[in-house]
């Protein structure tokens, strides 16, 4: 996947995020899962990788507060949609001890769920062989039907004009009316996409494949040519060009929070094959800063601790020397 300067366009929501403290206050950020991906993929691409976020937002203090994050994380906003009137989703987050998870979500008016409006402003003339697209079955659950099959024929185009179409099915049971309606979009999605990361759990959850080879196998069927299938503590399952390979579970000392673990994971894994690294080490070391990811709290950690943990602990290739921001 090593691209010359490329430009990844990542597409879907982000939302405001609101997460308990330990002393029952809140803290406000921003967070989506394709957004986690395009700040950690931001943050690890080289300098010559362009990151735009596809999305739409509102016209409200909120939105302009948003849109001032993505700034500061160097992501560009040249196909955001401002839609008068709206305003982002919003969710909560508990956290046991543990670190596992407990959403509550406000996202029924999100201004993102009109995303389509971007896309169809999007000029594709400007899309070239180095580009990515990238997009998660959350950024389909949350789209009314049309706005879907707009969405599904950019991709469609964006992939005939030669860009590299990159998928996460993200399954979430609670976006969708039923669970034969996720697994005909995800399969829609599945049959554009050149780069597939997703979950041993997830596909048995769609599609009731049993294993992890007969997973990998129906996706080659259906003609993606690398996948990446995280499977718990059965390690990690990778495919790339009809050729498999497994990289070993190894647990993270201390969880704090998983959120964006998934996320962090995409962003790297992304990131790293940009650089040219292969699929089996950019699986390694995306692993390894997923891991750096939910030993603290939030999707979107500090810059400066991100940096010096991930240069510190994560065992980066040396070709990563870009890494130093």
């Amino acid at each position: 996947m090593s691209c010359n300067n490329p430009t990844v366009y990542v597409i879907g929501e982000c939302m405001v995020e609101f997460a308990r403290l330990s002393g029952g206050d809140f803290r406000r950020s921003f967070a989506g899962d394709v957004y986690n991906t395009a700040v950690y993929l931001r943050r690890l691409a080289p300098p010559s990788c362009s990151v735009e976020f596809v999305t739409a937002i509102g016209d409200d203090e909120t939105s302009a507060a948003m849109t001032a994050a993505w700034r500061e994380e160097n992501i560009s906003l040249n196909h955001v949609a401002k839609l008068p009137g709206k305003s982002p989703g919003l969710y909560v987050i508990d956290t046991d001890e543990t670190g596992e998870r407990r959403f509550s979500y406000w996202r029924s008016a999100s201004a993102a769920k009109e995303l389509a409006v971007s896309l169809k402003k999007f000029d594709v003339d400007c899309l070239s062989q180095d580009d990515v697209i990238y997009y998660s079955g959350i950024t389909i659950a949350i789209l009314s039907e049309k706005s879907r099959q707009v969405l599904f024929s950019f991709v469609r185009e964006a992939k005939r004009r030669g860009a590299l179409i990159a998928f996460d099915p993200n399954y979430r049971p609670a976006l969708w009316e039923s669970r034969e309606a996720a697994a005909q979009a995800v399969m829609h999605a599945y049959g554009a996409a050149d780069v597939v990361l997703t979950g041993a759990e997830e596909e048995a959850s769609l599609f009731g494949w049993g294993s992890e080879n007969s997973e990998l196998a129906e996706l080659e069927r259906i003609g993606v040519k690398e996948a990446i299938l995280k499977s718990g503590e059965h390690g990690i399952f990778g495919m790339w060009n009809s050729e498999r390979f497994h990289v070993p579970f190894n647990p993270v000392e201390r969880v704090v929070d998983t959120t964006a673990a998934g996320d962090s994971f995409a962003g790297a894994y992304l990131a790293f094959r940009i650089c040219g690294i292969s699929p089996q080490s950019a699986t390694q070391q995306a692993a390894r800063v997923a891991g750096v990811v939910v030993s603290h709290p939030g999707a979107i950690i500090d810059r400066d601790v991100f940096f010096s943990q991930i240069k510190a602990g994560a065992g980066l290739p040396e070709r990563l020397t870009h890494v130093d921001q």
